[in-house]
């Protein structure tokens, strides 16, 4: 079957964070077959990290207002509703199947283009990857709050939307499941990873051991318990450090710098900002110990984090937080550290655990990256959602 997929949604692109990567490896992921086209159409995305139209590996794209500013949002949205529609009435294609692929929960600037969508042709399907009715939980200010509690709302509607669905956890999964009283078809699709950005070579902690972070630095990311974590350990191991890369919004930024500014050893803690893909990617292949922190909220239970397919790619062994589905693709010291979520002393044990026990480390890193090639390889994940997208 023919299919024309046109990307929309809450992520930058081509650059950006877990969400851009995670929509890239699915336009990867379908690009393998013939039959299929795609496109990105975004409403709005900042010129800061990405030039707003183009052609990135094949995939035209093209941003609809560029950066709105929150204050002029309601006043332009007739106009962004316009062109978003003669957008999608532009990409249409007659004769195939036309499907818009929606990242993320829907927004109020989305709801009457999608509606014209439907009305022209277009298959919607979601690519639910939080549960905002949990939001409250990390919501730092009323402006978050209240963000959080519109999105809950809006999404709450992809039912009347939604020619299928596509959950990133089980947990998801049965919630929109729920949501749309079993109406609407859905396809638990897992975190992904392209194998391809991660060469295989043997591993080996050298005199200098790093321990890395990367992705968003926000509440339910657990930044302090991964920083106490590591004053402890750099109270007994001078040849660690603690390497870091990302971004939040600034109040999450600003507590992240106020707790290293704390550290007795803040020398070693080193902060890279955001880096580009190629950067990231240069930088992940050396490192030694990739942490996947997470705190014991609902919010964090009920997503999947993008990052540890990448960690767990890269061959070395991973301390990774219990939330969400990781016991179903994860044994402890087998192929991960697992972790209880929150628990700066448990991080603490397993760095010292893989520290005296370096054959252990390797082996459980080689599982790691079995694990990411068997369950989260790209490549894999595309047939099985090619055959979701063709049978709804």
């Amino acid at each position: 079957m023919n299919v024309n997929l046109v990307f929309m949604g809450g992520f930058t692109y081509p650059s950006g964070m877990a969400g851009t990567r995670r929509v890239q490896n699915v336009i990867n992921g379908l690009k393998q077959f013939p039959d299929v086209s795609t496109r990105v159409i975004l409403q709005r995305q900042s010129s800061e990290h990405n030039s707003l139209s183009g052609v990135h590996e094949g995939t035209p794209y093209e941003t609809i207002m560029g950066d709105v500013l929150r204050a002029r949002m309601l006043i332009a949205l007739p106009v962004l509703h316009r062109r978003t529609v003669a957008a999608l009435k532009r990409a249409f294609q007659p004769g195939r199947l036309n499907v818009i692929y929606f990242y993320g929960p829907l927004f109020l600037e989305s709801i009457a283009p999608l509606k014209y969508a439907r009305r022209l042709g277009y298959n919607i399907v979601f690519d639910v990857v939080e549960d905002f009715s949990l939001a409250g939980e990390v919501s730092h200010t009323f402006y978050h709050n209240l963000r959080g509690n519109l999105l809950y709302r809006f999404s709450s509607q992809i039912g009347n939307f939604s020619s299928g669905i596509v959950a990133i956890s089980s947990y998801l999964a049965a919630r929109c499941a729920e949501l749309t009283q079993g109406k609407v078809p859905v396809h638990y699709m897992p975190i992904s990873v392209d194998m391809d950005c991660f060469p295989e070579k043997p591993f080996r902690m050298d005199s200098s051991v790093s321990l890395f972070y990367a992705g968003s630095f926000g509440k339910k990311d657990g930044l302090p318990v991964l920083l106490d974590a590591f004053d402890l350990l750099a109270e007994r191991y001078r040849n660690i450090c603690l390497v870091l890369t990302g971004r939040g919004d600034r109040e999450s930024m600003k507590e992240f710098f106020d707790r290293v500014e704390l550290s007795p050893h803040k020398e070693r803690i080193e902060y890279k900002g955001y880096l580009d893909d190629k950067a990231y990617y240069s930088l992940l292949n050396t490192i030694d110990i990739p942490c996947m922190t997470r705190v014991d909220l609902a919010f964090a239970h009920a997503g999947f984090p993008f990052k540890l397919g990448e960690y767990l790619a890269t061959g070395r062994p991973v301390i990774a937080s219990r939330v969400s589905d990781i016991d179903n693709f994860l044994v402890n010291k087998e192929n991960a550290m697992l972790v209880e979520a929150g628990s700066s002393t448990e991080i603490c044990q397993a760095v010292e655990f893989l520290f005296s026990n370096q054959e252990a480390a390797a082996a459980i890193g080689e599982g790691g990256r079995n694990v990411a090639r068997s369950f989260f390889d790209y490549k894999r994940q595309g047939k099985a959602l090619l055959n979701f997208l063709e049978g709804i």
